[in-house]
């Protein structure tokens, strides 16, 4: 009876081990995925004792790297609220203008399935304050990318 109980055992483990998938989540400022990572956000993770298809993996994908990508910023994405616009100007620290914004995409891929793509986040402008050589120098979000309504009237 001890040895059909190890075996039972052992077969729901492999089954549970063999039926776990990965969503590989990162942002990026373009489409390209072998341009430089902006920023990695935690993957999210599939496992289930029953098997977990590609299907419905590929299917959670990019909307779970969409809300990691989310919660990583601290704020709401497509578009960049407030909190997200701010985190990603103080992670960027330089000033962003909108002549030239940068845009957020989270990347994804999905682990033993070959499925990948990514989203939209939004777009990016920041501004640059620079109150003097004894203040530090602050990155702020400009949500509108707007270019007549920075904070110092530049």
């Amino acid at each position: 009876m001890a040895k059909i109980i190890l075996l039972l055992l052992a077969v729901f483990v492999s089954a549970a081990l063999a039926n776990r998938r990965t969503c590989f989540c990162e942002i990026r400022a373009s489409t390209d995925r072998s341009d430089p990572m902006f920023l990695d956000v935690d993957d999210p993770r599939y496992s289930h004792w029953l098997p977990f298809s590609c299907g419905t993996a590929k299917a959670r994908c990019p909307d779970d790297c969409r809300n990691s990508a989310a919660s990583a910023l601290g704020g709401a994405v497509h578009p960049l609220d407030h909190s997200a616009g701010t985190r990603a100007c103080n992670m960027i620290r330089r000033q962003v203008t909108p002549a030239d914004p940068v845009h957020l995409y989270a990347h994804y891929k999905t682990s033993s399935c070959g499925h990948e793509g990514y989203q939209y986040l939004g777009e990016l402008c920041c501004w640059e304050l620079n109150l003097g050589p004894q203040y530090p120098t602050y990155y702020l979000h400009n949500p509108s990318c707007s270019a007549d309504q920075h904070p110092l009237g530049r």
